[in-house]
C-alpha cells in the first residue's frame, strides 16, 4: 500500500491551476491528517474552520484549530454557521448544508476546497443513501474531483481508511480533537459506524474496497446520464434556458424523461423532489394531452409549471400582493420588495417608454382586470388579457408585471409594452 505522502504528493503535482488551496478543518483526526500532510508539500493552504455552536466543546475545537495553523504557519479563517431544525431534514443534514454554503463563499475561481473524506466514508454514505432508496447519483457517493461553486471540491484521501489515517496520525505524533457526539448511535451514520459496519467487515474483510469500487462503477453510470440528459434537453432548448418544449419532452420514455428533469434541475443548482413528486410532474404536467390550465408541481427548493406547450422551472416565488399601489417620486428609486426589483426613471426612458417631461409622480400598480392599452405600433387599444395571451405570457407573472401610469393613463406593461407616445401626453 503506497503512503499518505507518496499519494498526496502525486495527487497534487499536476494541479498547476489551483492557486490556492482551502482546508475544511474541524480540528478532528481526519482533516488534521490532510492538513499535515499538505502542508508537508508546501502547497498553497488557506484552512477554515466552522463553528456550528452545537456542542458545548465548540470553542475548545475553535481554539485548538487556531493553536495547530499557528504552530504550522497556516491562514485560518473561523467561520460561524447558524444551523436550524428544519422539518423533514435531519440535524446532521442542516449542518452539512450550512457548512457547505460557508465554504463555497471562501473559493476564488482558482481555488479548491478540499476534504478529508476517506475510504470508510464513502462506505457509509454508499450504505446511507441505499437506506434512503437513492438512485445512481445518490449511489456514486463521493468523487475525488467535482466543481463546488465558482472552483473544485477535491477529496485525496478516498483511497485511504479510517484505519491507515490513524496510523499515520500516531506515526507523526498528530494532536486532534474528538466529538463526543461520534460516539452517540443515535445519528444514522454513527450507527453504521458503530454497529453495522464492524460487522460487515468481520465478515466481509474486503467490504470497504467492494464498496468504494461499486459506488465508482454507479458514478460511471452517472456519467452516461448526465451525457444522455444533455442531448435530451439540447432538443428540447428554447432561448431561456428555464424552459422547455413540451412536445420534445413528451416523446422521451418516462425513466429517459425523468433523467432528463433531474439534469435539467442539476444545471439550475435545485434540488430535485423525491420520487413521489417528480412521477406527479411526468404524470400529471409533462404527459397530459388535455391541458385546460397551467398545473404547478412544488417542493422545498423549486417548482414545475406549464403553460401551453412550454415547460418551466422555477424557484419557489416570494408572496407578492398585486392589490397593492406604489406612489413614485421619480426622483428616487422605487423598490418593490414582493418582487425583489428597484425600479429607476432612467430605466424607463432607456426602454423607450414615453414619459412626460418634468414627472414628478408616477403610480405603480398592477393588474386588476379591464385595463386597455395601444402599444407603440399599434392602431388600436387591446386588453391587457388580449396582449398577454398573444404574448404567450404565463399566468403566473402577469400579476408581478408592474404598470406604470401617469394621471391615469397607463404608460407601459414594464418590460413587454409601451403606449404610443401619443396617448402618454
Amino acid at each position: 500500500m503506497q503512503s499518505i505522502d507518496s499519494f498526496l504528493q502525486r495527487f497534487f503535482e499536476p494541479l498547476h491551476s489551483v492557486s490556492r488551496y482551502v482546508i475544511a478543518f474541524s480540528g478532528g483526526m481526519d482533516s488534521t491528517v490532510l492538513l499535515h500532510g499538505m502542508n508537508r508539500l508546501g502547497l498553497p493552504l488557506h484552512a477554515v474552520h466552522v463553528n456550528h455552536h452545537l456542542q458545548e466543546e465548540c470553542e475548545q475545537w475553535q481554539q485548538h484549530c487556531h493553536e495547530v495553523c499557528r504552530k504550522w504557519e497556516i491562514a485560518l479563517t473561523l467561520a460561524h454557521a447558524k444551523v436550524e431544525k428544519l422539518a423533514q431534514q435531519s440535524i446532521e443534514e442542516n449542518a452539512r448544508q450550512a457548512r457547505y454554503r460557508l465554504f463555497s463563499e471562501q473559493l476564488g475561481p482558482h481555488d479548491a476546497l478540499v476534504t478529508a473524506h476517506h475510504k470508510d466514508d464513502q462506505a457509509e454514505t454508499l450504505l446511507l443513501q441505499l437506506l434512503r432508496g437513492a438512485g445512481p447519483a445518490g449511489l456514486a457517493s463521493m468523487g475525488m474531483c467535482h466543481k463546488l461553486a465558482c472552483g473544485m471540491h477535491l477529496r485525496p484521501l478516498l483511497g485511504f481508511s479510517r484505519a491507515e489515517l490513524k496510523e499515520y496520525a500516531q506515526q507523526n505524533s498528530l494532536v486532534w480533537v474528538e466529538d463526543p457526539s461520534n460516539h452517540s448511535p443515535d445519528f444514522d451514520r454513527n450507527y453504521l459506524r458503530l454497529e453495522i459496519m464492524p460487522r460487515l467487515v468481520r465478515r466481509w474483510p474486503g467490504a470497504l474496497k467492494t464498496m468504494s469500487r461499486a459506488a465508482g462503477l454507479q458514478d460511471e453510470a452517472m456519467q452516461c446520464l448526465r451525457e444522455l440528459a444533455s442531448l435530451d434537453l439540447l432538443a428540447a432548448a428554447t432561448d431561456h434556458s428555464h424552459i422547455l418544449k413540451v412536445e420534445v419532452l413528451q416523446r422521451l420514455e418516462t425513466a429517459r424523461l425523468k433523467n432528463a428533469l433531474r439534469g435539467w434541475m442539476k444545471a439550475h443548482d435545485i434540488r430535485a423532489p423525491d420520487k413521489r413528486l417528480l412521477d406527479g410532474v411526468v404524470e400529471n404536467i409533462v404527459s397530459r394531452q388535455d391541458l385546460k390550465s397551467s398545473p404547478v408541481q412544488a417542493w422545498t427548493d423549486g417548482e414545475i409549471r406549464r403553460y401551453r406547450n412550454r415547460l418551466y422551472l422555477l424557484r419557489p416565488m416570494p408572496k407578492h400582493d398585486p392589490a397593492q399601489t406604489f406612489q413614485w417620486k421619480v426622483d428616487r428609486p422605487l423598490v418593490i420588495r414582493s418582487l425583489n426589483r428597484t425600479l429607476h426613471l432612467l430605466d424607463l426612458q432607456q426602454s423607450g417608454v414615453a414619459v412626460p417631461e418634468n414627472v414628478k409622480e408616477l403610480t405603480v400598480r398592477f393588474r386588476r382586470g379591464g385595463e386597455k392599452l395601444r402599444p407603440v405600433g399599434e392602431k388600436h387599444h387591446k386588453s391587457l388579457k388580449n396582449l398577454f395571451q398573444e404574448g404567450s405570457i404565463p399566468p403566473w407573472e402577469r400579476d408581478r408585471i408592474p404598470l406604470v401610469y401617469h394621471d391615469g393613463r397607463l404608460l407601459c406593461v414594464l418590460g413587454y409594452w409601451n403606449a404610443a407616445p401619443e396617448q402618454c401626453a
